[in-house]
């Protein structure tokens, strides 16, 4: 199934998208960004923010240079590095068996860094990826509904149990038809240079 956990190198590549197609940022700036009502990836905690920066400057993905400010506390703004240039571009364009959602979102994100052409392949990987992990929810509710006698159904709650069973398995339908949309959506307009 798709991945929801979030990787610190996950969180460092977003980092590093922001600065990608932001120039230059504080990290209370970025905290902004993604405290926004749509966030790129799923929440980020502002206390894991920080330390990601810190990171990514010590490694030389990014350059960070303290502004003095009039009566208020000197701020450090980040930009990427080429090392983190390059290191973001690899991330983004190496295969991958799976995509996790995050990492879909990144690499649709990143379009002008690395191609719609590597962005639409991803889709389609990540779509086709949603249609199997369909395929595969409606083969195991197949099997689950099947294994309950119809004679039985009205004993024990036995039909309220799979009642259940089957509320938890629309729910994971309607997530992966979402995906599967939200991909052929972002494919149209990566084909076609729309942005509606």
């Amino acid at each position: 199934m798709t991945s929801r956990r979030r990787t610190s190198n996950t969180l460092e590549m977003l980092l590093m998208s922001l600065l990608a197609t932001s120039g230059k940022l504080t990290g209370y700036e970025v905290a902004a960004i993604l405290r926004a009502p749509i966030p790129l990836i799923r929440p980020v905690k502002h206390s894991q923010i920080y330390p990601a920066l810190t990171a990514l400057e010590e490694a030389g993905d990014l350059a960070g240079q303290w502004v003095e400010q009039q009566g208020r506390p000197n701020k450090k703004e980040y930009r990427l590095s080429a090392q983190g240039q390059a290191r973001l571009t690899s991330w983004l364009l190496q295969p991958r068996e799976s995509l996790s959602e995050d990492e879909i979102v990144l690499i649709a994100y990143n379009i002008a860094l690395i191609g719609r052409d590597a962005v639409k392949a991803a889709l389609v990987q990540f779509r086709q990826q949603c249609e199997a992990e369909k395929r595969l929810l409606e083969e195991r509710w197949k099997s689950a509904a099947s294994a309950v006698p119809k004679s039985r159904l009205a004993e024990d709650g036995a039909g309220e149990r799979l009642i259940g069973v089957r509320t938890s398995y629309e729910f994971a339908l309607i997530e992966r038809d979402a995906r599967i949309a939200w991909c052929e959506g972002a494919i149209r307009r990566a084909e076609d240079v729309v942005f509606a």
